[in-house]
């Protein structure tokens, strides 16, 4: 069989060189060349940070293993304490044997040389008799009154103090395989991916108890571990919902009007009154914990490091330490201007190295944790009323004209994630992990619920 070779035609293939002029477009490659320019500008930015968060592990190992040194050092401070305990224990239990056998010895002591100085008089008066009887006589009576075999049974036949190590410590320690828990924490660039949100349920949050039953006014919200805790200012109470459920858990009343609320460490809440702020435990059940009396009006509040961050719904923001000391007031930038016509809801973001404070007029003003200010986040048609932190690097914004906006780390727009809720919300906050949102509104016994997903969920 002969082999036969088929050839395509090219007449439909032209010369780059014979067309160059036809094919080039300097607009294009311009275009072009800017993307490969911002693209490339881009992966240069992500491998720096990715060098930086590189040496932050590395550092933040220098620190975990320091760390391991420091508990140890204060392990070897607390056994030393200990040790010169347990030393002056066996000191006290030496002390007091002791002078019971001294005590002992000495009634021996005193005896013994009684009789031999008893021995030694009849001894002297061997040649005359009457000395002698009389001496004779004495000697009888010590030894009719010496009782030696009473004082034999009160003397000691052994002593010691011995110490025994204790067996709740020794066991304690042989059950403990570390001297602490290491573990690697990390977070990816989540704050890249728009929520969606569906909404769910509208939420009665008005209760029997309350004095305006019909006329809930929810100024503030936080997450609280797996529930969601309410401010009602018009009844005067804080509200714990489980989140999962939405049924109530728990209230209390708080003794001043309630704005906003954050937590405030591992057991408390500290809520934004009219002129204060009024701690609860959250341990359990809400219980009034302590007042702090403040001579501004207080809206909302933020925590970080022992600090409380407080808004006055007016043109200040205020930085206390937990006794109610003012540690600053910021009302303008460095060259005077005001920086808030209103300034209401505050929080941190997720690092705690940016404070944001909700201007409805000028934007998201924000600050660092020292309260110095860095700059005005302004978005087109929109007027910021509440803000909250996801926890995993999202800001969430409530805008007065109806929207929930989704904001990255640094406050910058990212996107609407409810483009239309049931009014004007006064507050929103997010529980990232159980992928639920509230949102509340003024005067109303409504808080629309939502659940929220990745948009590659």
């Amino acid at each position: 069989m002969t082999d036969m070779y088929y050839f395509r035609s090219c007449t439909d293939m032209m010369s780059v060189s014979d067309n160059i002029d036809r094919l080039y477009n300097k607009t294009h490659t311009s275009e072009v060349t800017s993307e490969l320019s911002d693209i490339l500008d881009d992966m240069n930015k992500w491998q720096a940070d990715t060098d930086t968060i590189l040496q932050q592990l590395q550092n933040s190992k220098v620190a975990a293993v320091k760390a391991v040194s420091d508990c140890r050092a204060q392990l070897e401070k607390f056994l030393k304490k200990l040790e010169q305990e347990s030393i002056k224990e066996i000191e006290v239990e030496y002390k007091i044997l002791e002078s019971q056998i001294l005590e002992g010895r000495k009634r021996f002591v005193d005896s013994i040389d009684d009789l031999k100085n008893l021995k030694q008089l009849i001894a002297q008066a061997s040649t005359n008799k009457a000395q002698l009887f009389v001496c004779t006589n004495l000697a009888e009576k010590k030894c009719a009154t010496l009782e030696f075999n009473e004082m034999k049974r009160k003397t000691f036949n052994h002593a010691e103090v011995k110490f025994v190590p204790s067996k709740l410590l020794k066991s304690s320690v042989k059950k403990i395989k570390h001297l602490g828990e290491a573990s690697a924490i990390s977070s990816r660039n989540d704050n890249l991916i728009l929520y969606k949100a569906t909404k769910i349920c509208d939420m009665n949050v008005g209760l029997k108890e309350d004095r305006s039953q019909d006329n809930c006014e929810i100024w503030g919200s936080c997450i609280i571990d797996d529930t969601v805790i309410f401010t009602d200012y018009s009844n005067h109470k804080l509200k714990r919902y489980d989140i999962l459920s939405s049924s109530l858990i728990d209230y209390c009343d708080v003794p001043y009007t309630p704005y906003g609320v954050c937590r405030a460490g591992d057991t408390h809440v500290a809520v934004a009154c009219k002129y204060g702020v009024q701690f609860v435990s959250i341990h359990n059940k809400l219980s009034f914990s302590r007042s702090m009396y403040i001579n501004h009006e207080c809206y909302s509040i933020a925590y970080s490091n022992n600090r409380l961050y407080i808004t006055d719904t007016d043109k200040s923001l205020y930085m206390y330490d937990m006794s109610g000391n003012i540690l600053k007031t910021v009302t303008s930038d460095k060259s005077g201007q005001p920086l808030f016509q209103c300034s209401k809801h505050i929080t941190f973001n997720d690092k705690k190295d940016r404070l944001f404070v909700c201007d409805e007029y000028k934007g998201l003003v924000c600050f660092n944790a020292q309260c110095d200010y860095v700059e005005t986040i302004t978005y087109h048609n929109i007027s910021p009323t509440g803000v909250y932190i996801d926890g995993h690097g999202n800001v969430i914004v409530a805008d007065n004209k109806s929207q929930i906006i989704q904001c990255e780390r640094e406050g910058q727009k990212r996107g609407i994630i409810v483009n239309k809720t049931g009014g004007s919300p006064l507050s929103v906050c997010i529980h990232h992990g159980l992928k639920k949102m509230f949102v509340s509104f003024y005067s109303s016994n409504t808080v629309e619920v939502y659940n929220v997903f990745w948009e590659d969920d």
